[in-house]
């Protein structure tokens, strides 16, 4: 590209809107985003990265992935170094051609085709080292949608228990003949740890931590999630084959005499009674957790209620999901994963 000439166009561009009225001006607008398009290769010639970046941010799908442009903005971006956006924006704009029924170049598919470089590929391992670095709160705020959508931690975990709870249900009939809820709690962290290895959480079975009911010794809780040696969440588990109000309570309460500087807790019922049972045996334990005699750091808002998650997620017809709040800004979630034969 003769950057001369570049410059000269350029110059004659500016030169002949300084000779024209606001009111010609204002005629023009409707040209904005070709003039745009084509003001993005002088850009990229003359390296004035601020007006490229600033001039492709308000480009629309038709004008920022138009053929003539893809491969001067692929190419700034792998002169800048910024391999991943380059590959992202490449990738776009494939998609883009394919969805709108235009042909793809030979320029353009040579592009995509080669670019999965050896840069490409170390960037984005020096991003998942860094991701694995990043405290809990911030991980959701970068995670890809397919992956998990939930932004606030909180929920972020949520969405991992009961994408894990679908594997569970699919395993049923090797399941379902399990007496106790540890061996679910197995299936279940074993499913948890493949989705967690890669933010560096680790996941921990029967942690000895914090005081027991009695105060005599150190209690056992059935999960926890740790980054670092920092514990982010709590788990207890417990079966239900219908209402029971003293071992619900039970575990309820335990969950806060063994952790008390948590902000998230979450309850998981295995519940393996009758079918028709399951909506009710909710309704149940939702009411036994209301009259639990919390300590008064955990009382829970009754003004609240529980408050019905269920809405937030896709094809959960074997899950009741809930949150109900403590205290100030301690958050309870429950839910019960429907194993009824």
């Amino acid at each position: 590209m003769n950057k001369t000439l570049l410059n000269h166009a350029n110059q004659d561009w500016d030169n002949f809107l300084n000779g024209l009225s606001d009111e010609q001006k204002q005629g023009l607008l409707d040209f904005a985003e070709p003039i745009s398009s084509n003001k993005l290769i002088y850009y990229a010639s003359v390296k004035d990265v601020s007006s490229f970046d600033l001039t492709i941010s308000k480009l629309s799908k038709t004008y920022l992935y138009e053929e003539q442009i893809i491969p001067t903005v692929y190419n700034f971006y792998i002169e800048r170094e910024l391999h991943e956006l380059a590959f992202d924006y490449i990738n776009k704009s494939v998609d883009y051609l394919n969805d709108t029924g235009k042909i793809i170049s030979p320029v353009i598919q040579d592009l995509s085709d080669n670019s999965g470089t050896t840069k490409l590929f170390q960037s984005l391992k020096n991003s998942l080292i860094n991701l694995r670095s990043l405290q809990p709160k911030y991980l959701p705020l970068i995670t890809p949608d397919i992956v998990n959508d939930k932004r606030a931690l909180s929920e972020f975990i949520l969405n991992e228990i009961v994408q894990a709870s679908k594997v569970l249900v699919d395993k049923i009939h090797g399941i379902k003949k399990i007496p106790d809820e540890d061996r679910f709690n197995d299936l279940l962290l074993a499913i948890l740890r493949l989705r967690f290895q890669v933010w560096a959480w680790s996941i921990h079975d029967q942690a000895r931590t914090g005081s027991s009911p009695t105060g005599k010794s150190a209690g056992e809780t059935d999960i926890t999630i740790q980054s670092g040696n920092i514990t982010i969440a709590l788990f207890e588990a417990l079966i239900l084959k219908g209402k029971n109000k003293g071992n619900t309570q039970k575990h309820i309460l335990k969950c806060f005499k063994y952790a008390k500087s948590l902000e998230r807790y979450y309850m998981i019922i295995y519940y393996k009674g009758a079918p028709k049972n399951f909506d009710k045996t909710w309704t149940d334990y939702k009411s036994n957790v209301s009259s639990c005699s919390f300590p008064a750091k955990f009382k829970i808002d009754l003004s609240k209620d529980f408050e019905d998650l269920s809405m937030k997620f896709d094809d959960v017809r074997h899950l009741k999901i809930a949150k109900s709040t403590h205290d100030k800004d301690v958050e309870m979630f429950h839910i019960m994963i429907d194993l009824s034969e």
